[in-house]
């Protein structure tokens, strides 16, 4: 279960019952339900927002007013080390950081499906906020992605998670609830726990998952079927359901 430990970096959503959504290729789908674990790619394997992970062009004008007013050279000298050894942090920390990426919505988005699988043969899960989050170990941390322009805008501290926890305003559409695996120190057992299910993806050296079990017909509430989906796919899929105790997919309202 999650400690009850709200991380600046991580605001919580009013309505911890609201339902999360994941849309997911079918292969992505069927991996999850028989391996029953909850998928967390590195950063740097998430997708097209190149901005994600860098320092906005807002922080670096906080940074030169800083700067600027510094009462003397000593001070100037200490902020721009500073500047420095945290821009190095944050591109440094991208490649350990694992996250698993959620939609927040009352209901099912088009444009998630559109942008987010790749073909009819896809399905979307939903869960709900407060069913994710105990789902997860204490040491991970859940919240609500913030929005900003990353040509005007600084992150509200300098704390690292900030990094990860921000994208460009282009992106506000997916409404994103997003868990953030970093490894732990200190407690040996959340230590082991990290080791434990971090793998290398097989075929791809480099691509590193951190992959924990979880119970899948615990978090799967609802399933719904690709809008363009064929009658021989939804069969499929209606029959993998049954036979591992799974809820029944359902038509997605957008279908037909």
């Amino acid at each position: 279960m999650n400690e009850e430990i709200e991380h600046p970096a991580f605001p919580q959503p009013e309505d911890q019952k609201i339902s999360l959504w994941r849309y997911l290729d079918f292969f992505k789908f069927e991996w999850l339900v028989d391996n029953n674990r909850l998928f967390f790619p590195v950063t740097e394997y998430l997708g097209t927002d190149h901005l994600e992970g860098t320092q906005p062009v807002g922080d670096q004008k906080w940074w030169d007013k800083l700067e600027t007013d510094a009462e003397t050279d000593e001070k100037r000298q200490i902020i721009k080390n500073n500047r420095i050894l945290i821009g190095k942090f944050s591109k440094g920390f991208r490649s350990h950081y694992y996250v698993s990426c959620w939609h927040m919505n009352s209901k099912e988005n088009l444009r998630m499906w559109k942008d987010y699988t790749k073909t009819p043969n896809s399905v979307v899960i939903r869960t709900s906020y407060d069913i994710l989050k105990d789902s997860i170990p204490g040491y991970i941390n859940i919240g609500m992605v913030r929005y900003i322009d990353y040509s005007t805008e600084p992150l509200p501290s300098l704390n690292l998670f900030q990094y990860i926890t921000h994208k460009h305003k282009s992106y506000e559409f997916e409404n994103e609830v997003r868990a953030v695996a970093f490894a732990p120190v200190g407690d040996q057992s959340k230590v082991d726990h990290f080791q434990n299910n971090l793998f290398e993806k097989e075929g791809s050296p480099g691509f590193r998952v951190f992959a924990f079990p979880i119970d899948t017909k615990n978090i799967i509430k609802e399933i719904f079927l690709h809008p363009k989906s064929k009658t021989k796919f939804r069969e499929k899929t209606i029959d993998f359901c049954e036979k591992r105790d799974l809820v029944a997919p359902k038509i997605s309202m957008f279908g037909s």
